[in-house]
């Protein structure tokens, strides 16, 4: 069973859907604060900076894209907050992201944090909302992988020089570091194919796969388990180390954005099925909450039913 350096499963939660609009919602920080209170490892939260107003919506977010709060300002805000709780984007859309600004922000949350910074990358599904924020639509998981480089690039060397199809940097200098050794670990999500996995081996860490229907929970072990074995062959085939590579899975069942009503909440045996396919940490995702009264009672009813 994959476990953190204690032998515990690593079990965190992940960001509710948004509420109602014209709801905000419920500030970040303080669901971290109640999160590391009831015993969770870790709280990760999506990402959308706007909402395109001639677009469909897509999947979970099918009444288009979703008014998330900013992410990087909430990781900043719940690291402020807390002190033991590992916090992340699950996942950040990396191009809509200059990858040295980006660098930067991550760097200092992660140094200030303590070392406690885990960056998901993605692409986003909407075209407008990639292009507005100076991202290449078509060529976006080039760019992202480009993206991760620099930023890598700039954690870990004193003076960085990079030049790519996407970004060319002159030689530039990047101070103060992050506190993780090589800087936060960035895994990819995606659903897993020999592309992704080819990825993941070039410039990153792990993978996250999210799995957002009853069905799909019911096979993620599945999913998770043949994952694990495609990255090991993958790793020892380029001569790293598997052991190495991460595997963060979300749990959110039949959810939607705005739907305040109490969903079943997942059980313990369903993350300990994840975990022992070979997940190094499960996020239970959140329902709907429209205030700190409703985040606090559903922290409280996931630690209940996850937590021992």
């Amino acid at each position: 069973m994959s476990a953190g350096g204690d032998g515990t499963i690593r079990i965190g939660v992940s960001r509710p859907p948004t509420p109602p609009h014209p709801i905000p919602d419920v500030d970040g920080g303080l669901v971290a604060v109640i999160a590391e209170e009831l015993g969770f490892e870790s709280l990760f939260y999506g990402e959308h900076p706007i909402r395109p107003v001639e677009q469909a919506g897509y999947g979970v977010h099918e009444h288009g894209v979703p008014f998330f709060q900013d992410t990087t300002v909430m990781l900043a805000r719940a690291t402020a907050l807390t002190t033991r709780l590992v916090v992340g984007g699950a996942v950040f859309l990396v191009p809509e992201h200059n990858p040295v600004l980006f660098a930067k922000q991550l760097a200092s949350i992660d140094l200030y944090a303590g070392g406690r910074v885990v960056v998901g990358a993605g692409v986003g599904w909407s075209r407008i909302e990639c292009e507005l924020l100076g991202g290449d639509f078509d060529h976006r998981w080039a760019q992202t992988c480009e993206s991760i480089e620099v930023m890598k690039k700039l954690w870990t060397e004193k003076t960085v020089t990079y030049a790519g199809e996407f970004f060319t940097v002159p030689p530039v200098q990047l101070f103060p570091p992050p506190a993780t050794p090589g800087g936060p670990p960035v895994l990819i999500g995606a659903g897993l194919s020999r592309r992704v996995c080819d990825r993941i081996i070039r410039c990153a860490d792990g993978w996250i796969p999210a799995f957002v229907t009853p069905p799909t929970v019911t096979s993620g072990p599945a999913t998770v388990r043949e994952g694990r074995a495609m990255l090991d062959r993958a790793a020892t085939d380029a001569d790293r180390d598997p052991s190495g590579l991460q595997i963060t899975a979300i749990i959110r069942g039949d959810q939607v954005d705005g739907d305040t009503s109490t969903r079943e909440v997942v059980r313990r045996d369903v993350v300990e099925r994840f975990a022992e396919a070979g997940a190094d940490r499960v996020l239970v995702s959140m329902p709907t909450v429209t205030d700190e009264a409703t985040a606090r009672a559903a922290l409280e009813r996931i630690a209940a039913s996850v937590l021992r």
